[in-house]
């Protein structure tokens, strides 16, 4: 019989390269999306070194102070250059980064601790603390280990630091303040004297303020999990939800939580605050008038708890002249205002 088989095709000259040669070309161009290209360029750039390289680049301060002795070759390898990325390249990058399904709570996590730690290492060499807060810093992973979500604060005014620290400059004996932000990864060295402002701090991650980037698609829908809450919280101060003033993401996701009847889920969010590209702060996840009318829809009893959230948290966000709305929402959730 003759042979039918065809050859296998051998793929292309990209796929054909060593596996280090594969990495190496991405490390150049940055090409998040080169590893949709085929199976065997995904499979070779599937490497948890890697990601956390791109998130360094990409995802780390560019402020004045990081421009010298934090990217050290130990922390981000040539040819990765922080200070290469335009503004606007970067927020494209962040904005594919934080979509990809490598990019998780946990190696973002993982990264902001590194980064800290390494910026403490390199920063905080001529500074003299006493003891016990030199301990401190040496050991800040255990509180990474257990960081408090629920102390974020609007943007701009996140507070002077969730641990502070007193030192002297070693050359000068000046007194100075080091403050961390272990949700924000963030460090920030200041005077004693300075009155605090949200400038000069090394965070990851860290956005440009005229150019937000956009909470992906996966951080907004089923399963609602404790990582993607909180990972959605984290973003949720600096990157905005919607382009629109009718907040079409925010208020698709609000009303569907509301019909899976998912309850603990409902009051994260309506105690979450998200940005908007068009103004400076946070705002608080937007109620609209359908929200209403969707929890007395699916209330299941009279005092039916999203009806009652509402009613409780949400009053002034009805509008003033629907009195109907008032009326049927005081007779199902309890008491307005």
């Amino acid at each position: 019989m003759p042979n039918t088989s065809q050859p296998v095709p051998a793929g292309s000259t990209l796929e054909r390269l060593p596996v280090e040669i594969i990495q190496e070309i991405f490390l150049h161009c940055l090409e998040v999306n080169l590893p949709r290209a085929s199976i065997t360029i995904a499979r070779a750039l599937s490497n948890p070194v890697l990601y956390t390289w791109v998130i360094r680049c990409v995802f780390s301060s560019t402020n004045k102070s990081s421009r010298h002795g934090i990217f050290t070759p130990d922390f981000l390898p040539a040819p990765l250059d922080v200070f290469s990325i335009s503004p606007k390249e970067r927020r494209d990058l962040q904005n594919i980064i934080l979509g990809c399904r490598w990019c998780t709570l946990p190696l973002m996590r993982k990264c902001q601790r590194e980064y800290v730690e390494h910026a403490v290492h390199r920063k905080c060499g001529g500074l003299v603390f006493s003891p016990s807060d030199r301990e401190i810093l040496a050991n800040l992973g255990n509180r990474f280990e257990n960081i408090d979500i629920h102390r974020d604060e609007p943007h701009g005014y996140r507070g002077k630091g969730e641990l502070i620290l007193k030192g002297k400059v070693r050359k000068t004996n000046a007194d100075c303040k080091v403050a961390l932000w272990f949700n924000f990864g963030a460090l920030q060295i200041r005077a004693s004297s300075d009155i605090y402002t949200e400038t000069d701090i090394f965070r990851l991650p860290c956005f440009t303020v005229d150019l937000p980037v956009r909470v992906p698609d996966k951080l907004l829908c089923p399963p609602w999990t404790e990582a993607k809450l909180e990972f959605l919280q984290l973003l949720s101060m600096d990157a905005y939800m919607d382009d629109e003033a009718d907040h079409p993401r925010a208020k698709r996701v609000l009303r569907q939580v509301i019909r899976d009847r998912d309850l603990e889920t409902f009051q994260r969010l309506l105690n979450m605050s998200i940005r908007v590209p068009w103004y400076n702060f946070p705002i608080r996840w937007p109620v609209l008038p359908n929200h209403f009318y969707v929890a007395l829809k699916y209330a299941e009893e009279r005092d039916d708890p999203f009806v009652h959230l509402l009613v409780t948290q949400r009053w002034d966000d009805i509008p003033p002249d629907d009195f109907r709305l008032k009326m049927e929402l005081m007779s199902k959730g309890g008491k307005g205002r």
